[in-house]
């Protein structure tokens, strides 16, 4: 039986494999686009006014879907993360180094969970329907969304500068995330990076010799 592996600050040599799964690199990936997108899709409702050239006119829309999705998907990766295992840092970087580089996966890890669900919140304060798929609609928290008007306004007016926080300060643990996996790929050349991106293997696998 597989057992869970919640020593996600520790260092573990049981099989660990060398390079990232493919499920790993697809939750990575889909992530980090969902992220991204969130981000811009924020910024150009909150900078941009109706018909200036930032503003797109579904963007709140499109921000509130992808933003639940995004915590489905989060919560999803936490929970593969924890039930397997994963490849280590390099053997030969300083204590302190690895104790940064842990702490800030764990950092990011909070990030793409609670700036979705603070959203959440702040949607569920406005009664706002979050429109998917077709005619589903993600449900509100009831506990929020149930209580009298004041309250709610007190909700949303409270979530929404730490919305906006946890939203700037992520991006810049992910802006620091991509710095230092350049500085280990060009400047200490390991294979943090690499082992996050498809291998030859994969890639001959998709594309057979006959194909190319």
């Amino acid at each position: 039986m597989m057992r869970p592996h919640f020593d996600m600050l520790e260092e573990r040599t049981d099989n660990a494999p060398v390079h990232y799964s493919r499920t790993a690199m697809l939750f990575h990936w889909s992530i980090a686009a969902l992220v991204l997108f969130e981000f811009a899709s924020a910024l150009s409702f909150r900078l941009f006014n109706p018909g200036e050239l930032g503003y797109v006119h579904s963007a709140y829309r499109w921000h509130m879907s992808s933003g639940m999705i995004l915590l489905v998907a989060s919560l999803s990766c936490v929970i593969w993360r924890l039930l397997h295992a994963y490849p280590l840092l390099p053997h030969d970087m300083s204590a302190m180094t690895r104790a940064l580089a842990k702490s800030a996966h764990i950092l990011l890890y909070v990030f793409i969970i609670m700036v979705p669900f603070t959203g959440w919140l702040i949607l569920s304060a406005r009664r706002s329907p979050v429109g998917m798929l077709s005619n589903f609609h993600w449900p509100q928290l009831d506990l929020i969304s149930h209580s009298d008007y004041s309250q709610r306004v007190k909700i949303n007016d409270t979530l929404v500068p730490i919305h906006a926080v946890l939203s700037y300060a992520g991006m810049c643990l992910v802006a620091l995330h991509v710095l230092a996996s350049f500085y280990h790929h060009f400047w200490r050349g390991d294979e943090v990076l690499t082992r996050m991106l498809p291998s030859r293997v994969d890639l001959d696998h998709l594309n057979p010799p006959g194909n190319k």
